[in-house]
């Protein structure tokens, strides 16, 4: 490379550029990653005490009659159930004291007979604490491949093996007594449901809207792993009780742990279904009260140690349940998957991550919340100065002109904050003699240059030449001189940043530009897409087209809904998107937990105990978010920062 003559030359210095450093990703397993779920009054729905009595609540008051009938045929209990209520608490809490339940879901019913009850599974093991003082509801979650120490039972000795085969070798009592055992908790009730009842359920409601987060597909065919047909398209849509539970119950190529997600998600997805089919009485609603009662008496069995809890203790703990239904707070077990060619799937826990989890659990008010991290509502910072070209269609290109270890790196990130898209070379200018900083520019990009030679202050623009025009085919090359201190003569203005910009995220207008624009066309909707660019995930296109462009029926015309996503870190489940759909009602965006004002912007956002889960904003009759993988792996800062980058195509 020929060496130009610099502007102000200077005696030459040497040094080297670095780039910017980037934090470590988040472990999946880590204990940092404890949520709560944010719930409405049907939070736990099917899987918990409290839904299943909130419901029975509701039928109570609409048709009080026939609540008597309906408790008898929750109390009809078989004999495992029975046999069961020895291995619960045998002192009742006091109104003010917590409640424990242990809810078990199984394939198994009842009127499939005994034979049947070997070959029953329980999928879902969760622990269900409610507690009147703290007004919290707070729930544990055991993975159903948890290698735990199953108790003699029956003249079987002790021995290792997953939780869930205490529930097929000694039924609901040994399932208590191994849960007992793992977490040294014993409950009061225990609550069995079916995944019929699930379904039926499902189908009262007439269906989910539930947020998929990936595609989830496979078709039993010679030659392949032979496991439960599904085919869920990724976006926010309608669920009915068969690709419900199937969502539900997934697990083939993730873990349990995101299997115990999905659940959750589906459950709080059906929590706010729930709550707007039976918001308010009247008789319009009557048959769908007393189909979806009909529902859970039929599908559920409850027990505490003294047998069926009378009606006057279920509508106690009922009320109870609805005036904390917004405190829900959500363990999870810190474990790691391992696997042998026997035996692909063992979730391991140390008892010190089994102590944690139990602590949180019986002490969900120790959670602590995302609010302070969110950004300042007041008026962000704007500069004297604007550009006059708009800083998302400049391409820079930023050298080393000073001699300064990382000067290039924080000249970039710091221009990067107006909107520039920005590079930065690791091949320095041909000479450190630079004093002042030079900004070399093709005819077409001259007040594009000027721009930016105001920004960075003692600076001068010259036309490109052929050795500048070498470090970059397009857009402008800014060489940093010894007037580059670190600083800008104008900051970048508060909202330019967005969410600040963390270290493992850049700003790139041209990174998935083209992706989203693929469907602007056809769309119904202005589409937008995100300018913050996050190192650590892969964007995952479509089949079709890079983002998938579908019709929420409910949300009125065609084309009214886009759904894009990304791998986090190359982990197996865990994936984030991005939803815009004309459904600016839907029942996800339902009590947002905190709203700000940024940007021109309302954003609403939903935390998941010290995590933020989602952050949405609706702008011209559009709804726009940003989720969180399942067990929100992706930081709050990057939530942010994504959600605030999300510009229109043009």
């Amino acid at each position: 490379m020929a060496t130009e003559t610099p502007p102000q030359p200077a005696s030459a210095s040497s040094g080297s550029d670095g780039g910017p450093p980037r934090r470590p990703p988040y472990s999946i397993y880590d204990t940092r990653n404890l949520k709560r779920r944010r719930p409405r009054w049907v939070r736990i729905a099917l899987w918990t005490g409290g839904s299943l009595l909130a419901v029975v609540l509701v039928v109570a008051l609409v048709v009080g009659w026939w609540v008597h009938g309906l408790v008898d045929k929750v109390g009809n209990l078989s004999a495992d159930v029975r046999a069961a209520g020895s291995s619960l608490n045998q002192t009742l809490p006091s109104s003010s004291e917590p409640v424990t339940a242990l809810v078990i879901g199984s394939d198994y019913r009842a009127s499939d007979g005994a034979a049947a009850k070997n070959d029953s599974r329980s999928d879902t093991l969760m622990l269900v604490r409610l507690d009147p003082r703290t007004k919290y509801i707070s729930l544990l979650s055991l993975p159903r491949d948890l290698h735990v120490t199953i108790p003699e039972y029956k003249g079987q000795p002790a021995h290792v093996d997953k939780i869930n085969a205490a529930y097929s070798e000694g039924g609901y009592k040994l399932a208590l007594k191994t849960v007992e055992q793992a977490t040294g908790i014993r409950p009061n009730y225990l609550l069995t449901v079916d995944f019929k009842g699930f379904k039926d359920l499902v189908n009262a409601f007439h269906g989910v809207y539930v947020p998929v987060d990936q595609r989830y597909y496979h078709e039993n065919t010679p030659g392949t792993e032979q496991y439960s047909a599904i085919d869920v398209p990724p976006g926010y849509q309608l669920l009915n009780g068969v690709n419900g539970l199937a969502f539900s119950r997934y697990r083939h190529t993730d873990s349990d742990f995101y299997r115990n997600a999905r659940q959750q998600v589906f459950l709080h997805a059906f929590s706010q279904r729930a709550s707007a089919q039976l918001h308010g009485i009247g008789l319009d609603q009557l048959n769908t009260f007393r189909h979806v009662a009909d529902i859970v008496a039929n599908n559920v069995q409850v027990t505490g140690p003294n047998g069926v809890p009378g009606v006057q203790t279920m509508i106690r703990l009922a009320t109870t349940a609805y005036e904390i239904r917004s405190r829900v707070v959500t363990s999870r077990l810190a474990a790691v998957t391992a696997g042998t060619a026997l035996d692909s799937y063992v979730d391991l826990a140390n008892p010190d991550a089994m102590r944690q989890a139990v602590f949180l659990f019986e002490h969900p008010e120790s959670t602590g919340s995302p609010k302070g991290q969110l950004p300042s509502s007041g008026k962000p910072h704007k500069p004297k100065f604007k550009p006059q070209v708009d800083p998302t269609h400049v391409p820079l290109t930023v050298v080393n002109g000073n001699g300064v270890t990382g000067s290039a790196a924080a000249g970039g990130k710091a221009l990067g904050g107006w909107g520039y898209p920005v590079t930065v070379s690791t091949q320095p200018a041909p000479t450190f003699t630079f004093n002042q900083s030079a900004v070399y520019y093709r005819p077409a990009d001259k007040a594009a240059a000027k721009d930016v030679v105001a920004i960075l202050g003692n600076a001068v623009s010259f036309p490109m030449t052929p050795t500048y025009a070498a470090y970059a085919s397009k857009g402008l090359v800014v060489v940093l001189g010894k007037s580059f201190n670190g600083q800008l003569a104008h900051p970048a203005p508060s909202s330019g940043a967005p969410g600040g910009l963390p270290a493992d995220m850049h700003v790139d207008p041209a990174a998935y530009r083209t992706d989203f624009a693929s469907v602007n066309g056809p769309a119904t909707f202005p589409v937008m897409y995100p300018t913050a660019v996050q190192n650590v995930s892969v964007f995952q296109p479509w089949i079709t087209t890079p983002v998938r462009l579908y019709t929420i029926a409910q949300a009125g015309g065609h084309n009214n809904s886009l759904y894009g996503y990304w791998q986090y870190n190359g982990i197996p489940g865990s994936y984030w998107g991005i939803e815009e759909t004309r459904f600016t009602d839907a029942p996800i965006l339902q009590s947002p937990d905190d709203t700000r004002r940024l940007d021109g912007r309302t954003y609403q956002f939903y935390f998941n105990g010290s995590h933020i889960h989602m952050v949405a904003f609706i702008k011209n009759g559009t709804a726009y978010w940003v989720q969180n993988t399942l067990i929100d792996d992706v930081s709050n800062a990057d939530m942010i920062a994504i959600a605030r980058s999300l510009k229109p195509v043009r």
